[in-house]
């Protein structure tokens, strides 16, 4: 065989190889490439995560400390955004104003409102009783806050769930069974909150909260959450003569405050009551012990 001959094989061969070789490592770029899902808040990556597992990467466009109702999007984050091919909004209309710039630099992801089957609060801005929770029209009055109570969280969850099944149905078999153990996590949190509501005494179940994070909390445990802001803003010295005199007609002994707020108003209360300041953080990402410590330190010591 003439050597031309066989350098055309070898090379025939080697093309072969590596067009193999190509294929197989696309293929395989295919089998393990990740969903990648965004969410406003750090809850709800942390749910994100848990359903998700290994199958998914999670991005969260609002930063850990950072106040949402102050929140601009940045070019690092809208640069996360496109990356993603789902978005997770909770349906609250919180992020209204951002979707024009995030669908600007992301026109293919696919929306996803996750809070179908919830019962929603309606914001609380203009009063300090946590009991009101009308089914709002208007989602510029949502409470956006639905992570502070675990029957939400399933709710949302499980809206996560089905669409993530959706989008990678390979892959529902892992969601459900994360799901499942999930709500389990949520189901055991449910009985403590719940545990620890029914044994606080009537004068106990009150707490004050600078900004109202917890209506959900209150509502479906049967507290009421009193706020120190009055229409998003710091009370005025009147507003909080009346929040003084509230926190003792309502025996409350501890003001709770978020680190994305200032600790003014919330101090001069614990002055007034001789009590105590706490801070308390419902956007963290570990919200589920934030919820777990926030309750255990309404228990009076007896």
């Amino acid at each position: 065989m003439k050597l031309s001959k066989l350098v055309q094989i070898f090379g025939i061969a080697f093309f072969a190889s590596f067009l193999l070789c190509a294929c197989n490592e696309q293929k395989s770029e295919t089998v393990n490439a990740k969903l990648t899902v965004a969410v406003t808040l750090q809850p709800y990556a942390k749910i994100l995560a848990a359903i998700g597992g290994d199958r998914i990467d999670a991005i969260a466009l609002i930063p850990a400390n950072a106040d949402p109702h102050s929140f601009e999007p940045k070019p690092a984050t809208l640069k996360e955004f496109a990356k993603a091919s789902l978005y997770f909004s909770d349906g609250s209309g919180m992020d209204k104003n951002w979707m024009p710039r995030f669908l600007g630099v992301n026109q293919n992801v696919a929306v996803v409102t996750i809070s179908e089957g919830v019962k929603w609060n309606e914001l609380e801005e203009h009063h300090h009783d946590g009991g009101h929770h009308e089914e709002a029209e208007d989602h510029d009055e949502l409470d956006p806050h639905l992570w502070t109570s675990p029957k939400m969280v399933k709710v949302i969850a499980n809206n996560m769930k089905t669409a993530l099944c959706g989008k990678d149905a390979a892959g529902c078999g892992t969601y459900a069974k994360n799901l499942e153990a999930y709500n389990a996590k949520m189901d055991s949190l449910d009985s403590y909150i719940a545990g620890v509501a029914a044994s606080l005494a009537p004068s106990e179940k009150k707490f004050m909260v600078f900004h109202p994070s917890f209506g959900y909390l209150a509502r479906d445990y049967g507290l009421t959450q009193l706020a120190v802001e009055v229409e998003g803003k710091e009370p005025k010295p009147k507003d909080l003569q009346d929040l003084i005199e509230s926190a003792r007609q309502n025996s409350v002994k501890a003001v709770f405050v978020m680190p994305q707020f200032s600790k003014r108003a919330a101090e001069s209360i614990a002055k007034a009551i001789d009590g105590t300041v706490q801070s308390v953080d419902p956007l963290s990402y570990e919200f589920e012990k934030v919820l777990y410590d926030f309750v255990t330190a309404l228990k009076p010591s007896r």
